[in-house]
């Protein structure tokens, strides 16, 4: 199959989006298919490299910081994608680069399958200060948005619920899991490599710093914890950084804030500690979920229909519902070396199972497949 790939983001940007992106092209390509991916350029220049289509666009900061938008009409490297002639579009975001796909699937008479990553009633907040105006006009927008495809991809049960809750019709809907590449277990102790002391209980948040994670609630359980052995890192960088840092000030137990890594250190980070938490209820999947467990490292995280199916409590961590939830959990896990070792081990194995590049390169492949043979032509109107 040729398959055209858009996304408002793509590589150097680092998030889940443009993550699931990389895996799915890298399976795609290494079973024989052709694949092109149509993005947003950093600048306002236009460009094309290995593949991949670069359209110009400007910075959308004041909407969502990453954000960029571009002019929707330009058609620059539009013909040579339509004698390129691919057999289905996968869009990845909601905006300049899906309205682009729609325009190509119409003109070439091909089907356009979408995931839906962001749940985005859960973002109003960059925008509306109603949250319960921004969720009305997100179901009318989203219900909308999935009349113009073929295809909805949710990447949980959690998002399939909510798409259905829009309105949008359920045959539509196929919940698929993103898949990631499964890290190595080092050899040499992590602690030793990132100079973490052996006698440190380590509690890791590890992932993007944006108010929506709710990291606050961390801090706040952090300083509740009377084990002083226990200490917490996080790690990562995003618009909420400056801000957190600023709501530490006047506590009495400090994080280690240790910002944005390297990537090849990321691993190092999960494996060096003993146990992911994270706050957060607005992940469609959670892949830093999915990494934390690959790396042997179990989790406990705020209760959440988005860890149905990915944390078994007792098994490979825990879903908490209040402080005192957590910190009972979170002591078991850490008291208890035989325990904590085997959660680790059925964490490892769970991931392996369910969360690889394979089984989610394997679902696609199928769903592509049937669009294309069910696809019927329809006129559109954006």
């Amino acid at each position: 199959m040729k398959i055209l790939i858009t996304s408002d983001f793509y590589y150097p940007v680092v998030n889940g989006v443009v993550r699931s992106v990389l895996n799915l092209k890298k399976y795609l390509e290494g079973k024989g298919h052709e694949v092109r991916v149509l993005t947003l350029s950093n600048t306002l220049k236009s460009y094309k490299s290995k593949g991949v289509y670069y359209i110009g666009s400007l910075s959308a900061r004041r909407i969502y910081p990453q954000a960029r938008v571009t002019n929707i009409l330009s058609k620059t490297y539009f013909k040579e994608i339509e004698r390129w002639k691919p057999d289905i579009i996968h869009s990845q975001c909601e905006f300049s680069t899906f309205i682009m796909a729609k325009i190509i699937a119409y003109e070439l008479e091909i089907p356009l399958v979408h995931t839906y990553h962001t749940v985005y009633e859960d973002y109003t907040h960059y925008l509306l200060p109603m949250k319960t105006t921004g969720k009305k006009v997100v179901a009318l927008a989203s219900k909308r948005f999935a009349n113009l495809c073929d295809k909805i991809i949710a990447p949980s049960e959690k998002t399939s619920d909510i798409l259905k809750g829009y309105g949008i019709d359920p045959k539509k809907i196929v919940v698929i899991p993103t898949g990631i590449d499964m890290p190595e277990i080092y050899k040499q102790d992590s602690r030793d490599i990132l100079g973490i002391n052996q006698d440190q209980k380590v509690i890791l948040y590890l992932g993007r710093i944006a108010e929506e994670k709710n990291i606050e609630e961390i801090i706040d359980f952090y300083q509740r914890i009377a084990d002083s052995s226990i200490k917490l890192y996080i790690v990562g960088g995003g618009p909420h950084l400056k801000i957190l840092q600023d709501y530490d000030k006047n506590h009495a137990k400090k994080p280690n804030f240790l910002g944005m890594v390297d990537p090849s250190l990321v691993n190092k980070y999960y494996q060096a500690a003993d146990v992911f938490v994270s706050a957060s209820t607005s992940e469609t999947q959670g892949l830093t979920y999915y990494e934390a467990l690959a790396n042997g490292l179990p989790v406990l995280c705020k209760k959440d229909k988005a860890l149905d199916g990915v944390v078994f409590d007792g098994y490979n961590g825990f879903q908490y519902e209040d402080y005192e939830d957590f910190e009972k959990k979170l002591l078991k896990v850490l008291d208890n070396d035989n325990y904590r070792d085997y959660l680790k081990r059925n964490a490892r194995s769970y991931a392996l199972e369910n969360f690889s590049i394979k089984s989610f390169g394997e679902k696609c492949e199928k769903l592509y497949r049937e669009a294309i043979t069910g696809y019927n032509y329809e006129s559109f109107d954006i």
